[in-house]
Parts: C-alpha cells; structure tokens; sequence
C-alpha cells in the first residue's frame, strides 16, 4: 500500500522537478520511504508503507534487464501463485515482494497479465523497449488513480491533491460534475472537480506512448450476472462459506502486525470471526462509537469480540471533532466528497494506527448480499402485485397532490437515483444560479449508463449492478482509501474481491432477500443464516444502524452546530453564493435534510481552499 505518481513531459521540462514535489503531497501515504525513477522525458515516483517484504520491496523497481520500470500501489493476493509459475518459466527473483511479480507478469503476459491478478491496485509500468507507459486500476476499483493530460504532459497521481503542485493546471471546475455531486454526494468516475483531470475508472487501464498519444481508457474486465439456479440454499451456504473463508485467508498475506475494523455489523462480525479461526493469536479489533445511543453499535462489537477473544480498542467521537477534521478532510479528498461517515473512518483507522499497519475491513457486504434497506426499498417500490389495496387507491391521487414528496412509482435508473439522490432534481434546479441552470441534470450519466448496461437484469440485480459500478467504488472505497492513508493505515477488503464478486454476480438474488413469518423482506438472507453458526439471532436480525455518524442530532438538536451552519452557508461571504441562489441555500440549511446539509458544507469548504 503506497502512493504513487508519475510525469511524462512533452515540453523539455524536468519531469524528475514535478513528480518529487507530487510525491511530497503523497508523504502520508508511505512514511516507510520514496524513490524516484527518471528515464529521458518520464519520471516514476513512490511513498512506500512497506507491508510485505519490508527490507527489499522499494520502488520504483526495475526489471533485472532494466527494460521496465514499475511503480504500485497496492498487494497482489495471489503473487505468489503466480511467481511459482513464473518461476517454471525462467524468471528470477531478486526480492520476495509482490511488485516484483508484477513487473515480471507483465514482462510475460503484457497487458493480459490483468486477467490473472487478485488484489488491490493501481500501478505503471514504463516499458523503454516499446516507448510507452501501461497504467492499470483493480478490477473493482479499491484503489485509486487520477491523471491529466494536456500538451505539456501526461502525469497520474494516487490522489487528486498531489497535483496542487503542477505549474499551468487548467483549473476550470466541472459544474456537471458539481451537480452530480450534489445529487450522489460523490463525483464518479471519470469526472473530477477538475475538467482538466480525470479518474481512471475500476477495471481499466490506458497505453500512452513517451510522444503523448494514449490508447484508452479501455476496459479489461466486467462483471456480469448470470444467476444459477440449480442451487439450493444449503449448497450456497456452503460455497460462500468457503469462498469467504478463502478470501480473507488470501487478505492475510502481510510481514507486519494487522488487525481488523469491528463496527459491530455483520459484514465486519463475519470477517473478524473468519479471522480467527485462521489466526493463532488473538486479532486486534477496532471500533468506534458515539454517544447517542441510536447510532451507537459498541455493544454488539464487544459481543464479537467476546466471543472470539480478541484484543479490542474503541473510542468515542465527540461532535466538537466535526469542526476540527472538516478542512483536512476536504484537503486529502481533494475535492468534494460528502458521505459523513469519513469522519469515523478517519478516527478509526487513526485508532487502528498506533497499534498495526494494516487491518480487514467488512465493507462491500451490502452491495454483495443485498443488505441496503436501499434495496428493499427498491424491492417493494416495484412490487405493485402485493402492494395494499390502500395503496393503490390513495397513492396516485397524494402524487397528483404532493407530486414532490409522493413522485411517480418507476423502475429504471430515474427511481434508483430518486431513491438514493441526497438532493433531488427539483431542488437542485432550484438551487443553481439561473446563469448554471443547464450544469443540472435530471439524471447523472453513470445512473443511465449502469442501467443501460444491466438491461437484462431483473431489477434487484440492476440495482446491485449499478451499486458496483457507482456507489461501491466512487463512495465506499475512495471514503475508505483517503481516511485510512491519512493515518498510514492500509485497509483490506475480503469482501469486494474479484473471486467474491464473480461468485456473487451467480448468486440469484431470492437467495439475499427473503420474507420473514411475518410477510417482511429481509436483506443479506444468505450471509445471515451463515452467521446464525456463530451468533445469537437477536445479534443478526436487529435493526440495521450503518456506519455513520449521527448528523440528524448534531446539525439539528446541537446548539453549537446551528450558528456553525448559519455562518459557513448562510453568509453573505460564503462561497456558495457565487454559483447557488442563496435563498435556497438557506432553505436547506434550515431544512430537514442533514444529509444535503453536509453535502453543502464539504462543497462550501473546498470552494473557500480551492478557489
């Protein structure tokens, strides 16, 4: 787990110059260590948080020929299956460390070494004998890459700050994207904040010769779901509780102390408990909390604990945090980023550092199992045949009524996004300057083309689908990657894994959600009978909490953050007004959408640093 950057110059100028001061904005990223490795008009450069092979696995590395020079940022789990067949085939190995076989793969396999890759990565590799440089992102997007080309170069980046230091960045903001921001409280990919910038999105990568011309981005992978349905539910139990045993078994690869996020939920339960029937000593867990109860799941982290003996650390965020983090928050994102949960992840993983360099993480269970009430939600939105006869009368005439707060029952991704939006289309027309009116779209363009994609899917999979291709790597892994690498803390996930999802994309999706003795749905069935093996029922059918921190009673009920609010958004200085109408901007921050509020306040914080 490392930060990378790199530069191709096209104007003569000292590529070495620009990739040292990137790598200085990277530092957190990999306190173990740096290098950087110029040939001509290409620099590579690496922070190292050195996790496996600590003594020998420094990069920039060169191949023995010294004809390819590679730069990566993250683990590949299956290295060593592949340096075995690798060796059968006549490579040697200077080092035992997992960039090695990774060099030497594509040396072997060239861009096709993808294809056998099992892990979490964003790398380049320069290849001097082809003149070009081949850059690739993980399959499900767990790592990042940023990158921008211009006619003065072609640089790529871990993080999105680290071009800050670039002299002549065409620094335009994308107000497309800012909309899109507003509505999923991310930018997905491969937008920016930035026109000039883009995100290389999950599962793709892009040649680009030392002259400037690139080929791509172009996929290399993509998942497809084809349920099975010559299973029963007993031969699933046991293949996943195979397949999720192996993969947090292949997680485990590390030559340096490790431990493993425990919010108390089943996704992170299950991990940690897989953990320790592989483990011989106890696993060092972490788990943060908060004094209002209702979003407080310390207590159910301690019973996992208690049960598998493990060595627990928690603590307790205070509301006064919020102020204090916003800024730096803002800053490692590099642009506006709006899920509140960063700030626990951030406390965390700065937990989790002073005691191990690395932990597994239980995120990606609900995309995977169907766990979102989302889907639920989505589930029953659609259900017309079993909807109540109540229903069905009064609900056409309260949407004829009230068309905003009752709108129109549709399938497709205008009701997923109108069920997962933080600001609506309505609100956000309202919201911008008449002069930006036309930035504002009624649907976001990776909404549309997620379904567009998924067309044969019954709906439940489509919105699965659509969640691994927006929501699960544009939100949950950037939230996870920045508030980990903050802290120097790398952050596994042995449920978002090609293996996993190329299994769960064969799961039919009556195997996730089920009825309950009483007519509800449930979501994550599957994983939740596997779980009943290891604890009490009350534990895994309670109400879902989620990892998030409790905004409704701090914007809302906490008298220290109501003249916060007022004066960051309400303030005839504040740096909203310069694209939003400000009436409206006071009507929601005194409205009753805490979410829309912190979306606000993230945007309004990067505007005050970055422009």
């Amino acid at each position: 787990m490392c930060g990378i950057a790199g530069l191709i110059s096209f104007d003569n100028n000292d590529p070495g110059v620009d990739v040292s001061a990137m790598m200085d904005l990277l530092v957190h990223r990999g306190p173990d260590g740096s290098g950087i490795w110029q040939h001509g008009n290409i620099a590579l450069g690496h922070r190292r948080l050195a996790i496996i092979d600590p003594s020998q696995g420094q990069q920039p590395l060169l191949s023995a020929d010294e004809k390819l020079c590679i730069s990566f940022n993250g683990e590949i789990y299956n290295y060593r299956e592949l340096r075995l067949e690798l060796s059968s085939i006549g490579y040697y190995f200077r080092t035992h460390s997992d960039t090695e076989v990774l060099l030497y793969a594509y040396q072997e396999w060239g861009e096709q070494c993808l294809n056998k890759l099992r892990g979490m990565f964003a790398f380049a590799i320069c290849d001097i004998p082809q003149n070009k440089i081949f850059i690739a992102r993980d399959q499900l997007g767990i790592k990042p890459l940023y990158y921008l080309h211009d006619k003065n170069r072609f640089a790529f980046a871990s993080e999105l700050q680290a071009f800050r230091c670039l002299p002549a960045v065409n620094r335009e903001l994308d107000l497309r994207a800012i909309d899109e921001y507003l509505c999923l409280q991310y930018i997905p990919a491969p937008h920016t904040i930035f026109k000039s910038i883009k995100k290389l999105p999950p599962a793709h990568c892009i040649t680009i010769d030392l002259n400037g011309v690139n080929k791509g981005p172009q996929e290399y992978w993509h998942l497809k779901f084809k349920p099975d349905h010559g299973k029963t539910e007993s031969d699933w139990l046991e293949i996943l509780d195979a397949a999720l045993k192996s993969s947090v078994n292949a997680h485990l690869v590390a030559d340096v102390p490790f431990g493993a996020f425990l919010s108390g939920g089943i996704d992170s339960s299950a991990v940690v408990g897989y953990m320790s029937g592989l483990m011989e000593q106890p696993v060092k867990t972490f788990s943060i909390g908060f004094t209002e109860k209702s979003y407080n799941e310390l207590e159910y982290a301690k019973l996992v604990s208690d049960k598998w003996h493990t060595e627990h650390h928690t603590q307790i965020i205070q509301p006064e945090s919020l102020e204090e983090m916003l800024p730096r928050l803002v800053q490692h994102y590099g642009e506006p980023f709006g899920d509140s949960s960063a700030l626990p992840t951030y406390y965390v993983s700065k937990l989790a550092r002073q005691h191990v360099k690395m932990v597994l993480s239980g995120d990606g269970g609900d995309e995977s199992f169907l766990g979102y009430n989302s889907y639920i939600r989505w589930a029953q939105w659609l259900d017309e045949e079993n909807r109540p006869l109540w229903e069905k009368m009064i609900y056409p005439i309260m949407h004829q009524l009230r068309p905003k707060r009752y709108p129109k029952r549709i399938s497709g991704p205008e009701g997923w996004q109108k069920m997962m939006g933080i600001l609506p289309y309505y609100l956000r027309n309202t919201l911008w300057r008449e002069e930006y009116h036309s930035n504002c779209n009624e649907i976001a363009d990776i909404m549309q083309q997620s379904f567009n994609n998924a067309t044969d899917y019954e709906p439940l999979q489509q919105a699965q689908y659509t969640d691994f291709q927006t929501y699960l790597p544009n939100c949950i892994l950037t939230k996870v990657d920045i508030a980990s690498m903050m802290n120097s803390l790398e952050v596994r996930t042995p449920i978002v894994d090609v293996k996993i999802a190329e299994l769960i994309a064969t799961m039919p999706p009556e195997m996730n959600m089920k009825h309950d003795d009483q007519g509800n749905r449930i979501g994550k069935s599957l994983l939740k009978r596997l779980m009943e093996r290891h604890y009490p029922k009350e534990f895994i059918y309670r109400r879902k909490m989620g990892f998030s921190i409790p905004v409704v009673k701090w914007f809302k009920d906490g008298d220290c953050w109501a003249g916060y609010i007022e004066n960051r958004l309400c303030s005839p200085n504040s740096s909203l007004n310069n694209l939003f109408n400000p009436k409206q901007i006071k009507r929601i921050a005194h409205g009753d959408r805490p979410d829309a509020i912190w979306v606000l306040l993230m945007l309004d914080e990067w505007l005050h640093q970055n422009v």
